[in-house]
C-alpha cells in the first residue's frame, strides 16, 4: 500500500487552453468575416470557467460581445470586460441589478407584453432608456413571441420612448441535425419578420446553424459550443470539416491518484459491489465523484490516461471518489496525473466519448464540471 506523501497544488483541476480558444474564434471570423463574433459564455462557459474565458477572449479584436443567459451573469461579466453584454434568456426584476444594465447599456431580452410594459414604465420613471433583444419564437417553442404576434410586437416596442432596440434574434430547433429543412423554414420565417427592421442587429445562428446554413450568419453569431472546440453534432461535424473548418478542445480535465492498495482475485470494489476482480491488481483511487461532475453513469464504463495508456474505472463512481484499475506490476505511484478528459500522447478522451457512456450530449458532460475546481490557464 502506498500513501499519499507530497502536497501538489491541486488534486482536481480544468486546464484551459487559451491559443485553442481564439484559434476557434478565428475559425468562425474566417467563415463568416461579415458578421461580429459573440461568445456565448454564459453557463459558467459551459464548464469551462466564466473569468478565466472572458479574460482571454475580451481582448480578442475576433470578439465584438458576449452573450450569457441572464443578467447577473451580464453584470460579472461587465465587471471584467469592456465589451458590450447581451442577456439571451430572462432577468429579475430587481432594481439594483436593472439600475446597473442601464449604466452598463447591457442588453435586455424581451419576449411577452409584460416585459415590454415592465421595462418601459421603470425607464419612464428613471427618465433612463432601457436596450433590448427582441425575441422571436420560430419554432423551438421556448422563449419568444410567436411569429403571429412578432409584428405587433416590435412596433410596440418601438414606439416606446424608454426603450431602444438593439437586436432582434431567433433560436434554432435542430440546426445540428443531418437534414436541415425545418431550420431553413425557421430562417425564412424569421426573415420575412425581421426585413422590414434592419436597423436593428439581426441574428440566429449558433455554431451549428453558421456552419450549415450560410445565409443564416447575418449580422451577429452567437458562438456558442464549438468556441470550445467541441462540435455541435457529427452532421455539424461533417460539414464544418468539407468547409475546412478545424476546432481544438479548450479542456482539459485532471486529477491525482491519492491511495494505491493491493486487491485480489474476486475481491470487490465500490458501493453495491458492482465490480468483482478477475485478477490480482491494484486498485488506485482518484479524489474526484459525481460532486465534482463525473458522472455515476460512468461506472464501470469510463476509462482514464495516465503516462499515455488508458486504465479501466471500478466499481460504482461515489460522491467524491473513483477507482481505476491498476497492473498488479505497476510503476504508477500516489501523487500521479491522471487525465480523465483530454489527450495524452496518443490517446484522447473526448468529451463525446464520456457522453455517449452516458446516453447524453458533449454540452452536458463539460457544463457539468463542478465550477468550485480550479481552472488554470495554459
Amino acid at each position: 500500500m502506498f500513501i499519499l506523501k507530497s502536497k501538489p497544488k491541486h488534486l482536481n483541476w480544468v486546464e484551459i487552453n487559451k491559443k485553442n480558444l481564439l484559434h476557434n474564434v478565428a475559425q468562425f471570423k474566417n467563415l463568416a468575416p461579415n458578421s461580429e463574433i459573440w461568445p456565448v459564455i454564459k453557463s459558467n462557459a459551459y464548464g469551462h470557467g466564466f473569468k478565466e474565458v472572458l479574460k482571454i477572449l475580451d481582448k480578442d479584436k475576433n470578439v465584438s460581445g458576449f452573450a450569457v443567459v441572464n443578467l447577473d451573469e451580464a453584470i460579472s461579466a461587465q465587471k471584467k470586460s469592456k465589451k458590450p453584454i447581451m442577456v439571451l434568456s430572462y432577468f429579475n426584476r430587481d432594481k439594483k441589478s436593472l439600475l446597473a444594465a442601464l449604466r452598463h447599456k447591457i442588453y435586455l431580452p424581451v419576449y411577452d407584453y409584460e416585459t415590454i410594459d415592465y421595462l418601459a414604465d421603470l425607464g419612464k420613471k428613471l427618465k433612463k432608456v432601457f436596450w433590448v433583444n427582441i425575441k422571436i419564437d420560430t419554432g423551438t417553442n421556448r422563449l419568444g413571441f410567436r411569429t403571429e404576434e412578432a409584428n405587433k410586437a416590435i412596433e410596440l416596442i418601438r414606439t416606446k420612448k424608454y426603450l431602444k432596440v438593439f437586436s432582434i434574434f431567433t433560436h434554432y430547433a435542430e440546426s445540428e441535425a443531418e437534414n436541415l429543412d425545418f431550420s431553413r423554414e425557421q430562417l425564412t420565417t424569421f426573415n420575412s419578420i425581421t426585413s422590414k427592421y434592419l436597423d436593428s442587429k439581426i441574428h440566429s445562428a449558433c455554431s451549428a446553424a453558421s456552419i450549415g446554413m450560410s445565409d443564416s450568419q447575418q449580422d451577429i453569431i452567437r458562438l456558442g459550443i464549438s468556441l470550445y472546440g467541441l462540435w455541435p453534432s457529427r452532421a455539424a461535424q461533417q460539414r464544418g470539416l468539407a468547409q475546412g473548418i478545424e476546432l481544438k478542445p479548450v479542456l482539459s480535465w485532471k486529477t491525482r491518484i491519492i491511495q494505491i492498495k493491493d486487491i485480489r482475485i474476486g475481491e470487490s470494489i465500490g458501493y453495491n459491489r458492482t465490480y468483482r476482480c478477475e485478477q490480482t491488481a491494484k486498485v488506485a483511487v482518484l479524489p474526484l465523484g459525481y460532486n465534482e461532475g463525473y458522472s455515476r453513469a460512468f461506472s464501470n464504463k469510463a476509462e482514464v490516461i495516465i503516462k499515455g495508456n488508458r486504465y479501466k474505472v471500478r466499481g460504482n463512481i461515489c460522491m467524491n471518489l473513483t477507482m481505476i484499475e491498476l497492473p498488479e506490476d505497476t510503476d504508477i505511484k500516489v501523487g500521479e496525473e491522471v487525465i480523465v478528459l483530454g489527450q495524452n500522447k496518443e490517446e484522447n478522451i473526448s468529451a463525446e466519448e464520456l457522453a455517449s457512456l452516458s446516453q447524453t450530449i458533449n454540452y452536458e458532460v463539460v457544463t457539468k464540471i463542478n465550477p468550485q475546481l480550479p481552472r488554470i490557464l495554459v
